[in-house]
């Protein structure tokens, strides 16, 4: 396109040129102006007799026009050949999918908290909650000297040790009341107790029942005693030969030694491993009660005949205890403030002392109407140093106790 600007610019600029050079030309040919009427006459003289002849006109011939310059015009360059691209294949056409409709923010309006109790001082919790909820609270016994303090149905326990929850001749039961717990003297005496039971009933060994709770206290539920660390319960069942699991731990029960009427003992359970067993905890030293269902005492009486060995006045009557006994140890003598039971009457309690047990008093019990619920036992029932107790930092224990 430049090339072709620049040609046309060039042949306009000769153009103009020619015009000009026959401008020029035209003037120099033009015929000279007519002699004026003073210009001087000619020389020579045209003869008189002839008269002159005319002059034949001068015609100018017309000036030719010269030629207008060639003007050579360079040849034009080719074109560039034109590259035309392959047309671009149609895109495929786009559907655009409707945007989805945002669906508007759910706002949940949280539901009102309920109001914050405030909190309760542990003095104040010590004064309006039973005993027996403080001390269940408590997983894990205190540090401290082992001590057992207080009377056995209303006392606590300092330092407590744990009986293992398995051993060659035991196997505690509902090992979740974590009532595996005593004072030293009593896993001591359970240790030493399985085997000489064992071997005096021929059973393969003991099944072990309540004890205490990791600082004694009143229970929740069961047991008016079990609270300074010197109670344990043992079922009256022969121990398998094999390792119960935790489950059955849980819902194997015991065997019920005592007829229905309450007034004998069952045949079908009772047996003469029984009485060895029972003697076999009543003659150990340390032993303070054995307390079995008075069916089972009066059974023991009738076998022992007018002559009652020592160790008999040891085994005494109680409210149930159909299906266990409960071994009671004596005040250790590392614990000046346990309180100790009075000794036994000089009695086997056999015959006559017998009767009450099976009178309708107390087999057949009137359920109370109305009446108030019996009194809580409360921190401050109990000896003071419970409250130090209850409110130590917990002691380590080894792995293998639960």
């Amino acid at each position: 396109m430049r090339t072709r600007l620049l040609a046309l610019f060039a042949l306009s600029a000769l153009t103009i040129g020619g015009i000009l050079a026959v401008d020029r030309a035209s003037i120099a040919q033009s015929p000279p102006a007519a002699a004026t009427p003073d210009a001087t006459p000619s020389t020579t003289a045209a003869p008189a007799s002839s008269p002159p002849a005319a002059a034949a006109p001068v015609t100018a011939a017309p000036t030719t026009a010269p030629a207008a310059p060639v003007v050579s015009t360079p040849p034009a360059q080719p074109p560039a050949p034109i590259v035309t691209a392959p047309p671009a294949p149609t895109p495929a056409p786009v559907v655009t999918a409707p945007a989805a409709t945002t669906p508007a923010p759910v706002v949940a309006t949280p539901a009102p908290l309920p109001q914050q109790k405030p909190a309760v001082s542990e003095a104040k919790k010590d004064a309006t909650e039973p005993a027996k909820i403080l001390f269940s609270e408590k997983k894990l016994p205190s540090v401290g000297k082992p001590l057992a303090i207080g009377y056995y149905p209303r006392g606590c326990l300092q330092g407590a040790e744990a009986l293992p929850v398995t051993g060659k001749t035991w196997q505690v039961m509902r090992p979740s009341r974590n009532r595996n717990w005593g004072h030293p003297e009593l896993v001591k005496f359970l240790e030493r107790f399985a085997p000489l039971a064992a071997k005096a009933t021929g059973w393969h060994g003991i099944l072990v029942g309540d004890m205490a709770q990791p600082r004694g206290g009143p229970l929740p539920f069961g047991h008016m005693s079990h609270q300074i660390g010197l109670d344990v319960d043992v079922w009256l069942t022969p121990m398998p030969a094999h390792v119960l699991s935790k489950e059955k731990r849980e819902t194997m029960g015991p065997l019920n030694l005592v007829a229905p009427d309450w007034k004998h003992i069952n045949p079908k359970t009772w047996t003469t491993a029984d009485i060895a067993f029972i003697r076999t905890a009543a003659e150990q030293p340390e032993v303070e009660r054995v307390l079995v269902n008075a069916a089972i005492k009066k059974e023991m009486c009738e076998l022992q005949g007018d002559k009652h060995p020592a160790w008999m006045d040891k085994v005494r009557p109680w409210y149930g205890h159909n299906d266990h006994m409960h071994i009671r140890l004596k005040c250790p003598a590392d614990s000046p403030h346990c309180r100790h039971q009075p000794p036994v009457p000089d009695s086997a309690a056999c015959g006559k002392p017998l009767d009450y047990w099976f009178s309708d008093r107390v087999l057949h019990p009137k359920p109370k109407k109305g009446g108030k619920p019996p009194k809580q036992i409360m921190l401050a029932d109990l000896p003071t140093a419970c409250k130090t107790v209850l409110n130590a930092p917990a002691k380590t224990i080894s792995a293998g106790v639960h």
